[in-house]
Formats: structure tokens, sequence, C-alpha cells
């Protein structure tokens, strides 16, 4: 286990990580989870002293407990308590976490995607100094129009991601600079575009051979082996559901392009995107304040970026609790508390 490399994505939610991941895992030298760990949102400072067995042990139990009723992943329980019992930290626990799901097969590098862990990358690279991360960047027009659709939170707490992109550029750029060899940012705009270029650029990155397979879609597999369906991570139908890069402009609601090219208009100009001319009339302004202010979530959210220009990592729903995960996921509902018909 010492000599494994390790990854670490992350994005903005709605931002094309399950694609991007699938293309990755068609390599037989990587395997990334999509949203299965989730290391620093559950566990990392959670359990501290870790080198406390007995913290060490709740960590493991809790981990154990997710994944096989969340998931339905079975882990061997006596296999994962037996190892790394001595030198116990946070990062040999977090590559045992990667390689007990991984472990049917031998890989190079193995990792996960989070999403709005962005201000968990120094942290990810004080434990793996060679570490290497991967940021992908969406249109925030694009996410703004997926997040609001998929969402349960209420109203209009959706764009809370309008400030997650904020903050995710600004810190992604500055990182960059910190950490050159460390970083890699992609554009989702432009790996759909050019899929095999960008995904060549990757595996250069990666120091792995790129694959022809990697950008043919009959390969992609999920978690388990099995061919992965993309119509599970579509939430638009007919000619909307592959079509996600600019359809913003067909379905936005004029007050949301407004805030974005408003709040974000900094960022969208640092990752080279175009602003849609669009001439707001005041009655559209208010109509965007007052969606902007409709929360408090949102109204600290606005008014931080007012005196500061600073957004943030924040989601509208409390994602360490397991009555705002996605449904469709669980597999035994009722070990967390909850029913599976929940809304």
């Amino acid at each position: 286990m010492n000599d494994l490399k390790t990854i670490f994505v992350t994005s903005a939610v709605r931002s094309g990580a399950a694609l991007f991941t699938n293309m990755l895992n068609v390599n037989k030298d990587i395997k990334v989870s999509s949203g299965l760990i989730n290391f620093f949102r559950f566990y990392f400072k959670k359990y501290d002293p870790v080198n406390k067995y007995d913290n060490y042990e709740k960590l493991l139990n809790q981990f154990i407990f997710r994944l096989k009723n969340r998931f339905g992943i079975n882990l061997d329980t006596n296999n994962f308590h037996n190892q790394s019992k001595k030198n116990i930290n946070y990062s040999n626990i977090y590559k045992l976490v990667c390689s007990e799901i991984f472990k049917d097969k031998k890989f190079k590098i193995i990792g996960e995607h989070a999403g709005n862990e962005w201000r968990n990358i120094t942290n990810y690279l004080q434990m793996f100094p060679k570490g290497k991360v991967i940021i992908i960047l969406r249109d925030p027009r694009d996410i703004i129009c997926s997040f609001k659709k998929n969402t349960i939170a209420k109203k209009n707490d959706y764009l809370i991601s309008l400030f997650n992109f904020v903050d995710l550029i600004d810190y992604s750029l500055l990182l960059k600079k910190d950490y050159p060899n460390n970083i890699h940012i992609i554009k989702f705009n432009e790996l759909k575009k050019d899929s095999k270029f960008i995904m060549k650029k990757v595996c250069k990155f990666l120091a792995i051979k790129f694959n022809q397979k990697m950008i043919n879609e009959k390969y992609f597999k999920d978690i388990n082996g099995k061919k992965w369906d993309q119509t599970k991570a579509f939430s638009f139908t007919g000619k909307l559901k592959k079509n996600n890069i600019g359809r913003w402009k067909s379905i936005i609601k004029i007050e949301d392009l407004f805030l974005c090219e408003f709040i974000a208009k900094k960022q969208m100009k640092m990752m080279g995107l175009e602003k849609s001319n669009m001439i707001f009339n005041k009655k559209t302004v208010d109509k965007g304040l007052k969606k902007i202010t409709s929360s408090a979530l949102l109204t600290d959210s606005f008014l931080r970026w007012i005196n500061t220009q600073e957004g943030n990592d924040k989601y509208p729903l409390d994602p360490t609790k397991p009555k705002n995960w996605d449904m469709s996921q669980f597999k035994d509902p009722k070990k967390f508390k909850i029913k599976k018909n929940k809304d």
C-alpha cells in the first residue's frame, strides 16, 4: 500500500465529474470513485486523535456502515480492521479505504472525486506531497440550470452554486500557482469538444498511458465494473439530454442569467467564458436581487460577496445528513432511520 499513488478530483456540483471519472476508470492503471468515499466530508479531522485506536475503529466502522447501507458495497471487515494498526494517521487511512474498495485488482493510482472540496486540496497535498489533483470547471450558467432541476433544496437555494463557482475559480487559480506540478485543471466544455486531446493531457499529467477506449462511452463502467448507465447522469430529456454545453441559452431564467453575469463576471472572464451581452432591464435586476436575498443562506452569501467579493463552498442542505442524500442510491435507508419514498 505504501507505493500506491493517489489522486483527488473535485468540482462544483453538476460539473461532469461522473463522466470524467468513468473516462479515467477505463484505463487499467487507475481507479477513481465518485461520491463513495468523501473522505474530507465525513472523516478527516472528525475522529481526533485518530492514532488512538478506539477512534480509528470508530472511523472504519462508520465507513463500512455507510458503504454497505447506502451503496450496497460490502467490505471484508476482518481485513479492514487488521490493516494499518501501526502508524495510524489520516493519509494511511485514506489509502486504506481507497485500496479496500478496489482490492480485487492492482492499480498504480487510486483515489476519489468529491464535490465542493477544493478548500481541502491543501490538506490533501499536505498528506500526499506527491499527490495529484484534478479540478473540473464548468460554465456557471449551465451549472445553475442543471442544479436547479436536480436539487431537493427549497425555492431559490440552488443559486448557492453561483457562489460556489466564484470560490472554486478563485481557489483553483491560486492553488495552481502554489502547486504547479500537483494540480491540473480541465474545463468541461473542452472535455466535451475534444475529449481525446484533453484526456491525453490528463494521462500525461498522471504519467499513465492514454487508451483510446477512454473516449468511447461503450467502455465506461461504474465502480462495480458494470456498464455505466448515462441516463442516470443526465437530468434533462429530449434534445437537451446530451446537449450539455451552452444548454443554458435556451432554458435559463433571465434573472438567473443576470445574477451569473453580475456576481461571477470576473471568474467567468478568468475561465475564458464570454458573457451573453444581454441588456438587463430594471425589472430583471430587481427580480434577480429579490431571488438572491430570498433566504438566509443566499442573503449571507450575497452580503459577504458584496463586502469581500468572495464566494463559498456551502451546500443548500447539509450533505452529511442522510435525509439529504440521493434516495435512489440507498440500499437500506431504514438503517439511517429514513424512509425510501421520502422526497
